[in-house]
């Protein structure tokens, strides 16, 4: 009598064995560190190109539980304090809150002129 042989698809082999070398702990876990981003950065690819003036007056000024200080995650989101130099966003919670707010923000809106 032969042996039996039932194929299993590579995509399942290679699922099993990332999930088992994690679950071992055999390979670097990601940084746990929020990533972080410039404001140049994060208005050019999540905020349609608008202007950091723009960012700030529109979404920071307006939703204040983006700054960091509030539990957000706009870091000097002035761009004025004291020993941190820029604005830098936490990525991955600025996705998720613009994900959420997306239709409270007017894309289209223009600042006034001075």
């Amino acid at each position: 009598m032969g042996t039996l042989s039932i194929p299993i698809p590579n995509e399942v082999l290679d699922s099993a064995v990332k999930a088992s070398a994690k679950k071992l702990h055999l390979v670097p876990e990601q940084d746990k560190r929020a990533r972080k981003v410039s404001l140049e950065e994060f208005r050019k690819d999540y905020c349609m190109n608008h202007s950091k003036t723009w960012v700030r007056c529109i979404i920071f000024d307006r939703f204040p539980e983006t700054w960091y200080q509030n539990g957000g995650w706009a870091i000097n989101p002035s761009g004025h304090e004291p020993g941190i130099r820029g604005t830098w966003i936490k990525l991955d919670e600025a996705t998720r809150w613009l994900d959420k707010h997306d239709d409270e923000i007017n894309w289209h809106e223009q600042l006034a002129k001075d």
